[in-house]
């Protein structure tokens, strides 16, 4: 990613500093974790955020963007630093909890996907991460192999703020647009109708995407 589009990236955030994540602060201590309840539709393309870009690791290679991932496709991805927060996040979009959510993967093909981003800032953790690499290369097709990231820095706390990432324990899930923008956004556990929330809006933007 060129030093411009960081830059650009970066003023975006700043400029998104007052959002809908901001407003549920006071709920962080909901149960289990639960940061902000979903929105039950899609945020507006010109009112959304833009997803920052992280640089990590991926399966595959040792130096990429996620920005380079996402970037003309619609994504479902996955957030996390902890076992605890990636079981929250595979609440909404596991294979077992969300079969829906796959069977639309599967049939948009190229045009829809779904990244996991691992946030390790311990050494110790992610040490141990790369070590096991080969296991989490075993659950995953080899085409997903690129689209699994372990962030090791880079990830302030204005970031986290920005984008509703209050709890380093909890699991989040983002529906990303093709252009980065944040058009959903769920927290903890799934709830209620929030995995049909998801499901919806996620298929509306993948069949209004014609990249």
């Amino acid at each position: 990613m060129s030093q411009r589009n960081l830059a650009k990236r970066a003023d975006l955030v700043e400029k998104w500093g007052t959002n809908y994540f901001r407003d549920f602060k006071n709920i962080r201590k909901y149960r289990s974790g639960k940061t902000f309840m979903a929105n039950p539709r899609m945020f507006r393309a010109d009112a959304a955020l833009y997803f920052p870009n992280f640089h990590g690791a991926t399966l595959v290679e040792d130096g990429k963007d996620t920005t380079d991932v996402l970037q003309g496709r619609v994504s479902v991805v996955n957030v996390y630093s902890s076992q605890w927060g990636e079981t929250q996040a595979r609440s909404f979009t596991g294979a077992k909890e969300n079969p829906e959510l796959h069977k639309i993967l599967a049939e948009f093909g190229e045009r829809a996907q779904m990244v996991d981003i691992n946030i390790e800032e311990n050494s110790m953790k992610a040490w141990i991460i790369k070590l096991f690499k080969w296991q989490l290369k075993a659950k995953r097709s080899q085409e997903e192999w690129g689209r699994y990231f372990v962030v090791r820095k880079g990830v302030s706390e204005k970031i986290r703020e920005t984008i509703g990432l209050l709890n380093g324990r909890v699991g989040y899930v983002y529906v990303v647009d093709e252009e980065c923008r944040i058009r959903w956004a769920g927290s903890g556990d799934a709830e209620g109708t929030e995995m049909e929330d998801l499901n919806r809006g996620f298929r509306k933007l993948v069949e209004t995407n014609k990249a």
